[in-house]
């Protein structure tokens, strides 16, 4: 059984070695993270696209949810038009004085 690389250790003489190390101060192995990590396995990679291609949008089907949107768009332009309304009394007082 293979044991899982410990990184505050070198890989070659398993000295203890700071996370920020570029290399070893006792053999000189060079410690770049990226350089250990293998990444995904075959089977994540296949994961990751079956769920890419299935989580898209269904065609022929309408989606549900969308009155969000609407709702908060809707609250958004009231917001903003009193909001313009009290800069523009605002301004027209300035320019009265």
């Amino acid at each position: 059984m293979r044991r899982k690389q410990d990184r505050s250790r070198c890989p070659k003489c398993a000295e203890r070695v700071t996370p920020f190390a570029a290399g070893c101060a006792i053999c000189g192995m060079d410690l770049d993270v990226r350089r250990w990590d293998t990444g995904p396995s075959v089977s994540q990679r296949a994961g990751s696209f079956v769920r890419a291609l299935s989580s898209g949008p269904t065609v022929g089907r309408p989606r549900s949810g969308g009155s969000g949107l609407v709702l908060n768009c809707a609250v958004a332009g009231v917001l903003l038009s009193v909001v313009g309304a009290l800069i523009a009394g605002v301004l027209s007082l300035v320019g009265a004085l």
